[in-house]
């Protein structure tokens, strides 16, 4: 409701644009409009997407990119109407519409390409690692940009990783901490499937410690690292 209510008077606001006086007021308005509309798609696109558990972490890759491509793909066709109606309508008021709708477009494509590179990411690491289950999963703290540190397994051996996915997630969330399928190297990286259906890439947080374990691998987990793409990922 508070949504709606904010909408109604930002749009309202911006329609001043036509007034000879008070036009200036459009510049709040339209502010607004963007503002809501960032949170709104941001909303929509990164949401949370509660697949069902599956060992199989390359389905589950494939049912998390149909997911977000179907987001992406019912979100355009509300820009097209957005664009379309006032057009087909000619109704002056519901002109500020077709910016909405453009912003809709650009802003929607700005979360797709960096769900669409996670995803790559992701498929890379599960080429060259098999995913074994391990546990636990512990969340250590939420992040920004609805990320997480995480840790794998007990004590302070290993790593705090910095695990992002297509949605927000928040340290509060139920299904990811307990155990989870891992495919990759505890200490260097991975990808983790959450008993919530969520699939996560994990990168160490700390690139010193990052850089000191990689310097005591071997060649071989090196080799595997490197061909993952995991060298390359940052935090």
């Amino acid at each position: 409701m508070a949504w709606s209510g904010t909408a109604l008077a930002a749009y309202a606001t911006t329609l001043s644009v036509a007034s000879d006086t008070v036009y200036l007021l459009a510049i709040p308005g339209m502010v607004c409009l963007l503002v809501l509309t960032i949170l709104a798609v941001r909303r929509v696109q990164r949401r949370r997407i509660g697949l069902p558990a599956d060992a199989d972490l390359r389905r589950l890759l494939r049912l998390h990119r149909a997911v977000v491509l179907r987001r992406y793909a019912a979100l355009l066709a509300l820009s097209a109407v957005l664009c379309t109606v006032p057009f087909v309508l000619d109704v002056g008021v519901l002109y500020p519409l077709v910016g909405v709708g453009i912003g809709v477009t650009k802003i929607v494509h700005y979360f797709l390409f960096g769900q669409l590179a996670l995803l790559r990411a992701q498929s890379r690491v599960l080429s060259v690692y098999a995913p074994e289950f391990r546990e636990p999963v512990r969340i250590v703290l939420g992040l920004d940009n609805g990320t997480l540190s995480v840790r794998l397994g007990q004590g302070q051996r290993w790593p705090m990783m910095v695990a992002r996915g297509v949605a927000d997630h928040d340290a509060g969330q139920q299904g990811i901490e307990g155990g989870g399928w891992f495919a990759g190297d505890a200490e260097l990286g991975g990808v983790l499937a959450t008993q919530g259906g969520d699939l996560l890439l994990l990168v160490p947080r700390d690139g010193k410690q990052r850089a000191s374990r990689r310097s005591r691998a071997d060649a071989a987990r090196r080799e595997k690292e490197r061909r993952a793409g995991l060298d390359r990922l940052q935090p």
